[in-house]
Formats: structure tokens, sequence, C-alpha cells
């Protein structure tokens, strides 16, 4: 799927091979997850309370190895798109 157009906003970025960037296509969003692990996973949501909604799943303390303040901010992003 092309991500040409709409608005982008890193979420976070390790390097070049470990990062998530939000891609805003009028209502929809598309969370790319580049990992140096897994390569590149694709996520598209309908609607903005979707997308926070997986975000609070996916970087919930037990699934994200960070500390609370990144954690936070990582949060913050999403919920600022």
């Amino acid at each position: 799927m092309a991500q040409n157009g709409g608005k982008k906003q890193n979420v976070y970025k390790i390097d070049n091979w470990n990062q998530m960037n939000i891609h805003q296509h009028g209502r929809r969003y598309v969370v790319s997850e580049i990992s140096s692990i897994e390569g590149e996973l694709t996520y598209d949501f309908a609607s903005r309370q979707e997308m926070q909604r997986w975000a609070e799943h996916r970087f919930a303390p037990a699934n994200f190895e960070c500390t609370e303040e990144e954690r936070a901010i990582i949060l913050d992003k999403f919920k600022r798109v």
C-alpha cells in the first residue's frame, strides 16, 4: 500500500530498522511499524479512537519494554495526531 499524501508523524525511531510512523489520510490512519525482527507491519484504522485503543494495548507495560515516561511520550504522540 502506498504511503503517499496525507500527514505523517514519527512515533519513535531507534534506527532505520526499528521505528513506527502514523500516516493520516483524511479520517483513516495507517500505522507502519518497521522492526529488525519482524520486518514491516502495517495497521489500518478507520478512526482515531480505534487507533488510540490499539496503541494503548500495543504499548501496555506488559507488551513494551520502556520506562513509563517513554511510554507516555509515545501515547501522547498518538493522541496528538
